[in-house]
């Protein structure tokens, strides 16, 4: 009886081994897998805010001139909303910071050129994680170059 006792105990701590050995190999493979997961979701909830934008963009360049509508818009993430020119297209792009503290950038195409504040000169914005209602989107005509103005609030 004595001996089956021990081949019992055998068993168990057999078994906890092969759960200790396993758990340290799985872990940090989980842990890394949620974080590269993280980066993704960020990444495309910034750029579904950009498709957002771009297409409200769309919409009042296409429009006729002076053109103004007031959307409630969702920012996800705290970024710096940028104007970007590359080989003759417009962009609006933001950086968006990965776990393993590098950047990506995320850039979405317009129709034109895009302003931020009500400020022909400006060319960026910095919005944060919230709601901003009434943000506007306006067509500008200013010394004879047409943009689009967005004006978060």
């Amino acid at each position: 009886m004595n001996d089956v006792g021990q081949l019992s105990m055998e068993y168990i701590f057999i078994f906890m081994l092969l759960l200790i050995i396993f758990s340290l190999i799985s872990i940090p493979l989980l842990t890394e897998s949620v974080k590269n997961t993280e980066d993704v979701a960020n990444v495309v909830k910034a750029e579904n805010a950009l498709n957002q934008l771009s297409s409200e963009v769309k919409y009042v360049y296409y429009s006729d001139e002076g053109t103004r509508i007031v959307k409630s818009i969702y920012v996800p993430l705290d970024m710096k909303v940028e104007y970007k020119t590359s080989s003759g297209r417009h962009y609006l792009s933001t950086k968006v910071n990965l776990n393993d503290n590098s950047t990506k950038t995320v850039m979405v195409e317009v129709p034109c050129k895009v302003t931020f504040k009500n400020n022909p000169n400006y060319y960026y914005s910095n919005v944060y994680n919230r709601w901003y209602y009434n943000t506007e989107f306006k067509w500008i005509e200013n010394n004879k170059t047409s943009n689009v103005d967005i004006n978060f609030k």
